[in-house]
C-alpha cells in the first residue's frame, strides 16, 4: 500500500450529511469529474441515517419476503484483523466490515444486501485506485464517500430501470386499450379465473393515474430501507463492526437497554431481513 495512504489524520473543510451527499450524487456528482473536484474540499462525511424514520417490519411484510442466507458471509468479515495495515487485495479485504455496516443503511426496497456490499466494494476499489493524500486528505473519510456514492448509484439506476418498464408497460395499455385478447375465448373454457385488464384498469383515466402514482413512488428518496435503526445497531455491535469488539447478545441488551430476550428477537428478525431476496414493487 502507498506510503500515502497512511497519513496523519488533517482538519477537514467543514462537514456534509450523508443524505445531502446522497442527493448530489444524483444530481451532479454521478459525473466523475464533479466527484473529484467535490472530494477536494475534504469534507467530512457524517453518517446520520436518523432523519430516515427507520421502522422495523412487522410480521405480515416478513411473509411475503424469500431467503438467500449471509450469516456465513458477516461471520467471516467479522473476524478480519483491523489491526495491521495491509496491502493490495488484503488492505480491500480489511475494509469489508465498513462496507457491511454502511451497507445495513441501505437495504431499500426491492434491493439485495449483498448486492449493495458488492457495489460498495467496488466504489472502495475505484476510490484506492486513485487515491491521493495531498488532494483528498484522510483516507478513513475520504473511502466513505466512494463507497456510498457506488451504493446510491447502484440503487438509483435500478429505480430507473424500474420505472421504464413501468411506462413500457402502462404505453402498452394505452395503446392496446379496449382490443379484443386473443386468447380469450381459450381462457373461457379453463377453470381459471380471468379478468380482462380493462377489469384492472378500466378507462384511460384509471391508467394515467397510477402512472402518476409510480411516478411518485418509484423514487430513491421514496423507497424504505428494510431495516430499522435499532435492528442496525443490534447487527454492528453484535458482528463488532465498528465497535472495539463483538458484543453478544446480552452484552448487546444491557447497552442498548433492550428488554432481556428481546435482543436476540431483534437480531433473529434483522438477519432473516438481511438473507431475503430482493423484495417487490407494488402499485
Amino acid at each position: 500500500m502507498p506510503a500515502s495512504f497512511w497519513v496523519k489524520k488533517e482538519k477537514v473543510m467543514g462537514k456534509i450529511d450523508v443524505m445531502d451527499f446522497e442527493k448530489g450524487v444524483i444530481r451532479q456528482y454521478h459525473q466523475d469529474d464533479k466527484f473529484l473536484d467535490f472530494l477536494k474540499e475534504k469534507k467530512e462525511l457524517i453518517l446520520d441515517y436518523t432523519k430516515l424514520g427507520l421502522k422495523e417490519l412487522d410480521d405480515g411484510d416478513l411473509e411475503s419476503l424469500g431467503e438467500e442466507n449471509v450469516i456465513d458471509y458477516l461471520e467471516e468479515i467479522s473476524n478480519i484483523d483491523l489491526s495491521e495495515n495491509l496491502e493490495g487485495e488484503e488492505f480491500i479485504l480489511q475494509n469489508l466490515p465498513v462496507i457491511a455496516s454502511i451497507a445495513f443503511n441501505y437495504l431499500r426496497e426491492g434491493i439485495s444486501y449483498l448486492d449493495v456490499v458488492q457495489e460498495g466494494t467496488v466504489g472502495l476499489i475505484k476510490g484506492i485506485d486513485i487515491y491521493n493524500s495531498e488532494i483528498y486528505g484522510d483516507f478513513e473519510n475520504y473511502k466513505k464517500y466512494w463507497i456510498i456514492r457506488e451504493i446510491v448509484l447502484f440503487i438509483n439506476n435500478k429505480v430507473v430501470a424500474t420505472k421504464n418498464e413501468f411506462k413500457n408497460f402502462f404505453k402498452d395499455k394505452r395503446e392496446n386499450f379496449g382490443k379484443e385478447n386473443p386468447y380469450e375465448e381459450e381462457l373461457e373454457d379453463s377453470s381459471e379465473v380471468y379478468l380482462k385488464e380493462e377489469d384492472l384498469l378500466p378507462t384511460l383515466e384509471s391508467i394515467d393515474k397510477r402512472e402518476k402514482l409510480m411516478e411518485r413512488q418509484i423514487d430513491f428518496f421514496k423507497l424504505k430501507n428494510r431495516l430499522s435503526s435499532r435492528q442496525i445497531e443490534v447487527l454492528n455491535c453484535y458482528f463488532g463492526f465498528g465497535k472495539e469488539k463483538r458484543l453478544s447478545i446480552f452484552e448487546i441488551e444491557e447497552k442498548l437497554g433492550i428488554a432481556k430476550g428481546e435482543g436476540e428477537l431483534i437480531f433473529e428478525q434483522a438477519l432473516f431481513i438481511l438473507s431475503t431476496v430482493e423484495g417487490k414493487v407494488i402499485l
